[in-house]
């Protein structure tokens, strides 16, 4: 029997369809106990529980039935306590505790003189669940006492104790989508933003809701951020008018709802998201953009200023909070290949420093610092985002929330009918998939393999897969992803994109197949490059690129060289045709839905269809094949088949599982199968470490 500290080295033999359990809230519901419960059972109880590389826990259910026939007897007292054990009051903490901690905060600040420089001692604590609930739940904000917490559920803004189960929703609105929330620092008010279109406020206990003021919010999230004085709100917006697609922050005041535009992004790129504003209130930290997998964190003052960019990563950020110190930032990062949470110092001016000096400060230490070291929050698991503290009083520390979000994706395969039709059949079959997720499927030209990226090994590499064997790592780049393969004519050679360059712009690579040694084809590490495709003579790659201030088709030489613009009215994903004349195109996602041609060599642009999503299409002989992502409702959405002549025809449908994101699509070459990338689970809970240092 495998004890529950040494279960990371062995795992049985395959068991049963069925028999598998894939998480801790599987576990919990098959012993039909809580997720804190059966943690702790781990821990001093030896309950069989497996560990992959990135963390992530499962069991299997014949180890944890004999599991329970030899230890019911020895924890059946504990069981019949539980209930009692939970109800009992909490031992009030010392208040010699407040007050050690108040003068080693004030020796430490001494030390540190103007900026902090240095973390304090701190020890390491230890994350527990906090809510175990179906589906997804957060991202949370935690009250400024720490006994209450706000989240996002089915919809909803809903409010739990943090000590307790007791859980109501201060939102109940039919057809509405309620999302964001954030407690104010006073503690009367939880700011969200409805139906990505208003901001509004509601009292903890729900009832009296207002409606701040109007907003378009985009759809990546990352919305609100309290003043500390309470009387005004950060928020990501963009432009209501134009089709302009950056989010810019903007404040907000509570009285009146009147909107003061505070960050100007530059373009072209995604925007700031994720504000947090300083405890001091003079400060907001944010994410930039350049594209949708990599960001830094800027901080400017409130009032205006020059950002001055403290991380220089080539990684995702999801969630962002300052520390109620004022001295660190806390930030959810893939860094490291998965999402955890790090920290790192503010070096923010003291409280009592001049609002212009402030910002003197804040160009000083752009000119002459470089970005500071993070260090991952010890006690925060992996899986970690969206960060949310409560603030120290007399007795009670401080307390860190986050959401702990899993997701899996594979690749399926679903047959074609061979003739003119090529009508998809009604069922389909996993292909590629692990304990993690898989995405990006292409067929090779020769048809013999399919290249894909997964982060089953804890990054987002590239694999390849002949469809007889293991699936073989075929490039990394040691942390950053590897996104978007796309072979070469040949079938010897893929050509990806990773954020390597400046700022984590994307970059373009080409790698042998037999080799695996990246090669670098970008010329400007300034500019972002992405989704390369080979043309039919293997002479040319065809890109997205944001290089002339919008995202546009740009080639190059295979070998490298000088890039030529292709399109003028936008671009992102691109196709060669068959006989080499015309490039076949969608827009990025936030230009919506749509796919264009033009003449290789640039000319007219010309709209062919509505359809087609960005990565969501795939270009073959027979004509060209997409997803209707954009289909009403919430059940599964079609597969449609345009053959040039004709108007398209609806072949079939992929699964439900695959709503609420853009797959990606492949057909092998002789048009017999069709792979997609397939969302099959994604759950998300919310995490509390009860004293952060």
């Amino acid at each position: 029997m495998p004890n529950g500290g040494t279960n990371n080295a062995r795992d049985p033999k395959q068991p049963a369809p069925g028999d598998r359990l894939d998480s801790w809230k599987e576990i919990g519901a098959y012993l039909k106990r809580s997720v804190r419960t059966v943690t702790r059972w781990e821990q001093e109880q030896g309950l069989p529980v497996y560990r992959h590389k990135t963390g992530a826990v499962y069991a299997y259910k014949p180890e944890i039935d004999a599991w329970w026939a030899a230890h019911r007897k020895q924890i059946q007292v504990e069981i019949d306590n539980e209930s009692a054990v939970a109800l009992s009051p909490r031992k009030a903490r010392s208040p010699w505790i407040v007050v050690s901690a108040g003068v080693a905060a004030l020796s430490m600040a001494v030390a540190l003189g103007w900026f902090a420089f240095r973390s304090p001692p701190r020890r390491t604590a230890k994350s527990v669940p906090l809510t175990a609930y179906p589906e997804i739940e957060g991202p949370p904000s935690l009250s400024p006492d720490g006994n209450q917490v706000a989240f996002h559920w089915k919809g909803d803004i809903w409010v739990k104790a943090v000590d307790g189960d007791g859980v109501r929703n201060i939102t109940d609105t039919p057809g509405a989508e309620e999302a964001s929330p954030a407690w104010s620092p006073d503690g009367r008010w939880i700011s969200y933003v409805k139906n990505r279109a208003e901001v509004m406020v509601s009292t903890p206990l729900g009832g009296t809701t207002t409606r701040i003021a109007s907003i378009k919010a985009s759809p990546w999230g990352g919305t609100l951020a309290w003043v500390p004085d309470s009387k005004s709100l950060v928020i990501a917006e963009v432009p209501s008018e134009g089709n302009k697609i950056q989010a810019h922050l903007a404040m907000v005041s509570i009285a009146t709802g009147e909107k003061k535009q505070i960050t100007f992004p530059p373009g072209p790129g995604i925007g700031h998201f994720w504000p947090t504003v300083s405890p001091d209130g003079r400060s907001v930290a944010f994410a930039e953009f350049p594209q949708d997998s990599s960001a830094n964190i800027y901080i400017q003052p409130l009032d205006g200023g020059v950002p001055r960019r403290i991380t220089d990563d080539k990684a995702n950020i999801r969630g962002l909070s300052w520390t109620p110190d004022g001295r660190e930032l806390v930030f959810a990062s893939d860094r490291n290949g998965v999402f955890r949470l790090w920290r790192m110092t503010a070096q923010t001016a003291a409280q009592g420093t001049p609002a212009g000096l402030v910002r003197l400060l804040s160009v000083f230490l752009n000119m002459r610092s470089r970005p500071a070291s993070a260090q991952i929050v010890e006690g925060a698991g992996e899986d970690a985002r969206f960060p949310s503290f409560s603030r120290p009083g007399p007795g009670r520390p401080v307390r860190l929330a986050y959401q702990q979000y899993r997701e899996n994706q594979y690749i399926r395969r679903t047959a074609l009918a061979g003739d003119s039709s090529s009508r998809m059949s009604s069922t389909s079959e996993r292909l590629l998939y692990s304990s993690r997720s898989e995405s990006e499927p292409q067929f090779s030209p020769d048809g013999h393999k399919i290249a894909f990226t997964s982060d089953r090994s804890g990054a987002w590499d590239l694999w390849v897969s002949d469809g007889q064997h293991e699936p073989v790592r075929r490039a990394s780049m040691e942390g950053p992803p590897v996104l978007g393969p796309r072979w070469s004519p040949n079938s010897r050679q893929l050509a990806f994109f990773a954020p390597t360059g400046a700022a984590g712009n994307y970059q373009i690579y080409v790698v042998d197949e037999s080799d695996g040694k990246p090669q670098l084809l970008s010329r400007d590490e300034r500019y972002a490059d992405f989704l390369p495709s080979w043309s039919h003579d293997g002479q040319t790659i065809y890109f997205g690129s944001g290089r002339g201030g919008k995202t546009q088709i740009w080639k190059m030489p295979a070998r490298g060289g000088n890039p030529v613009q292709v399109t003028k009215g936008g671009g992102g994903d691109a196709w060669e045709s068959l006989d080499g004349r015309l490039l076949y195109y969608t827009k990025v996602p936030e230009e919506g839905p749509g796919l264009w041609s033009v003449p290789v060599d640039g000319g007219e642009e010309h709209k062919v269809l509505d359809g087609p999503w960005f990565k969501g299409w795939a270009l073959t002989q027979k004509g060209i094949f997409f997803g209707d992502w954009a289909a009403e409702g919430d059940g599964s959405k079609p597969v449609k088949f345009f053959t040039f002549k004709t108007l398209p025809i609806t072949i079939g449908s992929v699964e439900k599982t695959d709503t609420g994101y853009l797959p990606s699509l492949t057909v092998s070459p002789d048009g017999r199968w069709l792979l997609y990338t397939s969302r099959e689970r994604v759950d998300a809970d919310l995490m509390l470490v009860d004293s952060f240092q």
